[in-house]
């Protein structure tokens, strides 16, 4: 808003000037070190978000905080409205400009004047809103040209700059333009930047609000003004000219929403909030930019109509316009903390100081300013997205009473944006004021509003390169100069005859200059006096409730913590954890310690809610790998392993990746002091979940030089095959640059087996590639030519499916194979074959197990158990007599091999049957030694003697079938389907084959 008090005909005196009264003793003064100090710590805050923002986001529209990235239009998951700010056309730098010279950065200025010129163009076929799209991108480009014109008046800087600027605002102007194009005058809320009101999106349009279509006068006027063409002004007036003949006549109130082309109220509520705030604020501000009284005078009459019926005491309660008795709502919201400025800029100081405490109550109350509170100052809605409408009427109020109070007031806002918002990446709104949960959206008037209200509060005219009485501030803070006054409107844009002017002879129209009444009630501690009975304003509103002083916030609760878990109880809370490693709560209030106790468990609870929606709401997070290489028997095998991603530290995306030793953390949660310090400085380090947050541990061991960290489960059984993936969370505050994974138990067994083995061991922490590109590369096994001159067979898996999941394990397996199927081909008996099967078994099975998560399978693929049949087969077929023996004496060992090589009964059932085929045919079928050996001598046989030989051998091998499918049915009855305790003591019985040593704990589970 404007640093000017503008009261009576076109009667313009600094607010400086305005002072109420020297500071009271007994208010909180501020030293000039304190001020010099805030001023820099609120400059340097523009300066981390503005950096953040043409590091990482330009030249897009905005930039989001959390996860340090441009947000583009319709790259993003749609926002809904909110998104029709974006236009893909460098929001945040142009609504930012003027920002620039108020912080007396001309180079900087210079630069990004340069890159508007460059980038900036708006022929893109995207629906925008036209009310932002004036307010931010219009008002900046003007506020930007005026402020190179006149630095170069002044210090002679930017002697390149010819008005292109002013070019672009008139070519974005005019592309909003069609939205005016109604029957009323009344624009339309959006409109197309290529092809106007033409656009699909756009054929139903008929609404708008109040304040969409009276927040254009300021920006068009201006224009119109710079350019000399009249078409802008004119529209922009015939919009406020409608507006005012469609207020309600009894009470001079409008409402909130209205139809365009009739002009009819769709939404009657009347308040100073939002949908209607800025079109007050642009009436008063109208009269002093274009020195038309008719405006003041709407104003005046407006004003009189809201202290009558909205204000209520420090509160302003939306009312119905036709019934302005009657409040339509319950609760306010943040935007209406703009209208104690606007107050003060009338010079009505005693009701702007009133509101202006309430609020700053509700912000002791509740950090922050929520974006909705009730008539209990209770949170309605939760979101700020770090609005400036206080800190706008903080300003305005100091320059009115230089009561250094409201330093102080700024000083805490300060400190909740340094605490709260300030994330690596700029400053992030917050979602929930009662949880403090970020939100990964920085809005552009954090830039172009919020910090420059900040800066100019703890700073003094001295301080500026600008005198700021020259100008008056628009609704977005841009600056536009008084001196457009004498670019009389009557010249460029003459006005209508027969214009409403509003006379009403019980309205006061405050024509003395300044108004004494308002501004000097005869009191020397004026503001001191009519805060001190508002004191206890808010919490006296609602005795019954407290405010909580939190011993637990759900962000900082952590699931090993003793100490949390004991305030748990007494809040009421029982916490118990499942098998995943995840913990459920439940609230009891009647098992709390006191009412106190169930109060904040009440609190906690609607924390852990809105953490757990973050957490859905966010961006999945891909899975990491963790691969080493590991050598068995002097064979080696590369091993990469699913990870769980962190929410924090160095993002593993892409080639981004980290090589190094492992070693273990001493203590293993690293929560306390290491008894390893100085051996993990250059070190992947080992730890174990629990006891403290997850980037408690990460900046431990940043600190001690470690350049990554894995985290294991502490939770027994757990693997990425049964369970869903686990993302790391931190609390808010990224100040971590190493990489932090999580490795479920299970897999982690095999990563600590291969450090057991292999002390010296090295792991690389990356990211996965999708089918296609690389993700496994064929290893080099003993030299990659040695590899190839052998012939010895190397599998190497594919990076996944189609679908580009990741595998849990991939092995690339290169004679371990080889050896196996050699011993198998080897043996001699049932029990050596038994003793290669097994052997056999685990291998695929390891191996498949990796194919089998990269394909998201629950169970071992059914090929291994048609391999190993095939193998059985082609083993027994030159000697029948071993399958006969598999089948018989040996029927238990060889079903519990399997089954542990089969997901399902049905599969066992098919590969005994087919073995028993196989056994007849090789029984019936003559040895093929015989079929090669010549006729003999003997005598002929009768032919009925072989026709019985046959028909006895064919009975035997009916019997014997018959004998081991009964078999077969008494050990399914007996051990009512095989289990891996069965199946471990069967093998163990085979002389010299100890039981299965799977890799894979789960997989036992599973058989």
């Amino acid at each position: 808003m404007c640093s000017t008090f503008y009261i009576g005909a076109l009667c313009v005196l600094s607010v400086s000037w305005l002072v109420l009264s020297a500071p009271e003793a007994g208010s909180q003064s501020m030293s000039e070190e304190e001020r010099l100090n805030l001023k820099e710590e609120a400059k340097e805050m523009f300066y981390h978000a503005y950096t953040a923002y043409m590091d990482n986001a330009y030249p897009a529209d905005e930039l989001m905080p959390l996860s340090c990235k441009a947000r583009w239009r319709d790259s993003e998951p749609s926002r809904g409205d909110i998104d029709e700010t974006l236009g893909n056309f460098s929001l945040t730098l142009v609504d930012s400009l003027d920002t620039l010279v108020v912080l007396g950065d001309i180079e900087e200025f210079d630069r990004a004047l340069r890159l508007v010129v460059r980038d900036v163009g708006f022929d893109h076929d995207l629906v925008v809103s036209v009310f932002e799209t004036n307010i931010r991108m219009v008002g900046g480009l003007l506020s930007g040209h005026i402020m190179a014109e006149h630095l170069n008046q002044l210090y002679g800087a930017l002697g390149w700059y010819r008005g292109e600027l002013l070019t672009l605002a008139k070519d974005l102007a005019s592309r909003l333009l069609p939205a005016f194009n109604t029957t009323t005058g009344i624009p339309h809320a959006k409109v197309n930047l290529k092809y106007g009101m033409k656009s699909p999106k756009l054929q139903g349009s008929r609404e708008t609000c109040t304040a969409c279509a009276g927040t254009i006068i300021l920006e068009f006027a201006a224009l119109s003004r710079l350019t000399g063409d009249p078409i802008f002004e004119e529209k922009a007036r015939q919009a406020m000219d409608c507006l005012w003949s469609q207020r309600h006549r009894g009470s001079d109130l409008v409402g909130t929403v209205l139809n365009v082309h009739s002009g009819d109220w769709v939404r009657r509520d009347s308040g100073v909030g939002a949908g209607i705030d800025s079109y007050y604020e642009y009436l008063l501000k109208a009269y002093v930019l274009l020195g038309d009284e008719g405006y003041l005078e709407r104003f005046n009459k407006h004003y009189s109509a809201v202290m009558k019926y909205i204000s209520q005491g420090p509160m302003l309660l939306d009312v119905h316009m036709h019934r302005p008795h009657t409040t339509s709502r319950n609760f306010m919201d943040a935007l209406l903390a703009f209208w104690p400025g606007l107050q003060v800029l009338k010079g009505d100081i005693k009701p702007a100081i009133e509101t202006h405490e309430m609020l700053y109550q509700v912000i002791q109350r509740h950090n922050f300013l929520p974006e909705a509170f009730t008539t209990d100052f209770q949170v309605h809605w939760g979101q700020h997205p770090l609005r400036p409408e206080f800190l706008e009427s903080t300003y305005l109020l100091y320059l009115a009473t230089d009561d250094p109070y409201y330093l102080r007031v700024g000083e805490q806002v300060l400190r909740s944006l340094q605490k709260h918002t300030w994330v690596p990446c700029g400053y992030a709104a917050v979602k929930d004021v009662r949880t403090g949960v970020h939100e990964d959206r920085m809005d552009s008037f954090v830039l172009a509003e919020t910090f420059k209200y900040l800066y100019l509060l703890f700073a003094k005219p001295s301080d500026l390169i600008i005198d700021l009485d020259q100008f008056i501030f628009t609704t977005e803070a841009h600056l536009l100069p008084l001196s457009l006054a004498r670019l009389s409107n009557l010249t460029v844009v003459p006005g209508p005859d027969n214009q409403d002017t509003a006379q009403d002879s019980d309205v006061e129209y405050a024509r003395s200059c300044p108004n004494a009444h308002y501004l000097f009630p005869g009191r020397h501690e004026f503001a001191e006096t009519i805060r001190r009975p508002l004191k206890n304003f808010v919490n006296n509103v609602c005795p019954s409730r407290k405010t909580v002083k939190r011993k637990l916030r759900a962000s900082e609760f952590q699931a090993g913590n003793s100490r949390h878990m004991g305030l748990l109880r007494d809040m009421g809370i029982t916490i118990m954890a499942l098998p995943d490693g995840r913990v459920q709560l439940l609230h009891t209030s009647s098992n709390a310690k006191s009412s106190d106790d169930a109060e904040e468990g009440l609190l906690f609870m609607q924390e852990m809610i809105e953490l757990s929606k973050l957490q859905q709401e966010q961006p999945e997070n891909p899975p990491r790998v963790v691969s080493f290489t590991r050598w068995v028997d002097g064979h080696s095998s590369k091993i990469a392993i699913q990870a769980g991603p962190a929410q924090f530290g160095l993002d593993l995306k892409g080639d981004v990746q980290v090589r190094g030793p492992v070693i273990k953390a001493k203590h293993l949660r690293a929560c306390e002091q290491l008894e390893n310090e100085k051996d993990v400085h250059g070190k992947i380090v080992l730890m174990e979940r629990g006891d403290c947050m997850f980037i408690e541990k990460a900046r431990r061991l940043e600190a001690l030089g470690a350049i990554g960290g894995i985290v294991l489960d502490n939770t027994p059984g757990t693997s990425a095959a049964s369970s869903p993936m686990f993302a790391m969370s931190g609390d808010g505050t990224n100040d971590v640059s190493i990489p932090l994974v999580f490795l479920f138990s299970g897999d982690a067994e095999v990563l600590l087996k291969a450090l057991q083995e292999n002390p010296d061991l090295e792991v690389i922490l990356s990211d996965y590639v999708e089918k296609g590109k690389g993700s496994v590369e064929e290893v080099e096994v003993d030299g990659k030519e040695a590899l190839e001159g052998t012939g010895e067979a190397v599998e190497a898996m594919e990076a996944g499916p189609e679908e580009g999941a990741m595998p849990q394990v991939i092995s690339i397996i290169n004679n371990r194979h080889q050896e196996i199927l050699k011993e198998l081909e080897e043996a001699e008996t049932a029990e050596e074959i038994l003793v290669a099967a097994v052997r056999y078994v685990n291998l695929r099975q390891e191996q498949e197990n990796a194919k089998g998560n990269a394909l998201q399978i629950d169970h071992p693929s059914s090929s291994i158990v048609t391999e190993l049949q095939s193998l059985l087969v082609h083993k027994t077929a030159s000697d029948p007599s071993l399958l006969r023996s598999l089948l018989s004496v040996h029927l238990r060992e060889l079903m519990a091999v399997l089954q542990q090589a089969t997901p399902s009964p049905a599969d066992l059932d098919a590969s005994i049957h087919h073995l028993l085929n196989q056994l007849s045919a090789f029984s019936t079928k003559p040895p093929q030694e015989s079929a090669k050996k010549p006729p003999t001598t003997a005598p002929a046989s009768p032919q009925g003697a072989a026709q019985k030989g046959d028909f006895n051998e064919n009975s035997r091998l009916e019997h014997l079938t018959e004998k081991i499918q009964e078999k077969i049915r008494k050990l399914k009855k007996k051990y009512e389907g095989l289990i891996p305790q069965h199946i471990e003591g069967m093998l163990s019985d085979i002389e010299g084959t100890s039981s299965p040593n799977t890799k894979d704990a789960n997989r036992k589970d599973e058989l």
